[in-house]
C-alpha cells in the first residue's frame, strides 16, 4: 500500500493494527474478555479504537452467552479510562488529548461525518478548478495560504480519491465478511469525517485507512482476479515510491 511507510515510522499505525487484529481474532474465538482488553489497548493507541466496540458487540451478540460476552467487552472502556485519569493527575486536564487536536485545526462538525464529507467534496472541486485554470494567481481553496495552490489542489484531490476508494472497499467488506467487519470499516471512516480539519478537510485519511484491515481484506477479494491484482500491485508500487521520496525529502505526506 502506498502509505505502508507509516508502519515503519514512529507512528501508532502498526500498534493499532496489531491490536485491532488481535481483538477481532479473540472475539471470533469466543474470548470476549481478551477481545475487550485488546480493544482497550487499541483505543489507548489512538481515538479511532472506539470504532471497535460496536463491531465487537455484534460478534458478542451472536455468542451463546450473550450477556456475559457483552459485559466482558466493557474491559475496553474501563482500560481506556485510565488515560484520562492519568492526564488528570499529571496535567490537571483529563481531556487534554481531545484539546490536542486543536493543533491540527480539527473541530467537531454538527453534521457528523456529513460535515467532513461535504468539506472534502468542496476541497476536491476547488482542486479541479485550480488545476484546470492553470493559474497560480487565484486560489480556489483559500483555507491554505502558505502552500503552492497547485500542490494544495493535488493533496485535496488525492485525499478525496482515497476516501472514495475506502468507502467502496468498506461496502465490499460488509457484503463479503459480514456486518462486524463492515461496521468497523465504516465507523473508522466516519469518525475522522466527523472531526474535519479547517485547512485540510480530509487530513490524513490515507494514513487512517492504512490500519483498517477489513479494507484490505476487501481489496484482496477484488484482487483475486489476475488483472486486478496486477493493477493494484503496479499502482501501489509506483505510489509507494513517490510517497517514500516525498518522505525522504521532508515533505508532508499524510
Amino acid at each position: 500500500f502506498p502509505f505502508a511507510i507509516f508502519l515503519g515510522a514512529v507512528y501508532s499505525e502498526s500498534l493499532f493494527l496489531v491490536a485491532t487484529l488481535g481483538a477481532f481474532a479473540l472475539a471470533e474465538r469466543g474470548s470476549f474478555l481478551g477481545a475487550g482488553v485488546t480493544a482497550g489497548l487499541a483505543w489507548l493507541t489512538r481515538p479511532l479504537g472506539i470504532a471497535l466496540l460496536p463491531a465487537l458487540a455484534l460478534l458478542a451478540w451472536r455468542s451463546p452467552r450473550r450477556g456475559q460476552a457483552l459485559l466482558q467487552l466493557l474491559a475496553a472502556p474501563a482500560l481506556f479510562a485510565l488515560y484520562p485519569l492519568y492526564l488528570w493527575w499529571r496535567v490537571d486536564d483529563p481531556l487534554a488529548f481531545v484539546r490536542a487536536e486543536d493543533t491540527w485545526s480539527r473541530e467537531l462538525s454538527p453534521l457528523g461525518p456529513l460535515g467532513g464529507l461535504w468539506d472534502g467534496l468542496r476541497a476536491g472541486w476547488a482542486g479541479v478548478r485550480q488545476l484546470s485554470s492553470g493559474s497560480d494567481s487565484t486560489r480556489y481553496w483559500s483555507a491554505v495560504q502558505d502552500t503552492d495552490p497547485d500542490r494544495v489542489a493535488a493533496i485535496n484531490l488525492s485525499q478525496l480519491a482515497f476516501l472514495v476508494l475506502f468507502a467502496a472497499l468498506a461496502v465490499v467488506a460488509w457484503r463479503r465478511f459480514g456486518a462486524p467487519y463492515g461496521l468497523f470499516a465504516a465507523l473508522s471512516l466516519a469518525i475522522p469525517l466527523s472531526v474535519p480539519s479547517e485547512r485540510w478537510p480530509l487530513l490524513s485519511i490515507q494514513r487512517f485507512g492504512l490500519a483498517v484491515f477489513p479494507l484490505f481484506m476487501a481489496l484482496a477479494v477484488l484482487g483475486s482476479r489476475p488483472r486486478v491484482h496486477t493493477g493494484v500491485v503496479v499502482v501501489s508500487v509506483v505510489l509507494l515510491g513517490v510517497v517514500s521520496a516525498q518522505w525522504a525529502l521532508w515533505q508532508w505526506v499524510a
